[in-house]
């Protein structure tokens, strides 16, 4: 699957993490460190399974946890209406 951030989404990284802000419920989102590379790799380019293998390598976690992770955060992004599937 390949996800694209929404249109709807105002975004900045700031210190090294992302805070998201959703113009349709005005609602703020922080991200950890981890969750605001995953946000910054979703671009309608890279596949859910690209973005967990750059989380390995970057970050201290096996691949197991790392599409775990992942798999749960972008689930909640979609529900959230912040990320689109590309396809």
């Amino acid at each position: 699957m390949i996800l694209s951030r929404s249109p709807k989404t105002a975004w900045r990284v700031i210190e090294g993490e992302a805070v998201i802000l959703s113009l349709d419920t005005k609602a703020f989102r922080g991200l950890n460190p981890v969750g605001s590379r995953v946000w910054e790799l979703i671009d309608g380019r890279r596949s859910v399974d690209e973005i967990v293998e750059v989380i390995v390598r970057e970050f201290d976690v096996t691949h197991e946890q790392a599409a775990r992770d992942v798999q749960a955060f972008v689930r909640e992004l979609l529900d959230k209406g912040l990320v689109t599937s590309a396809g």
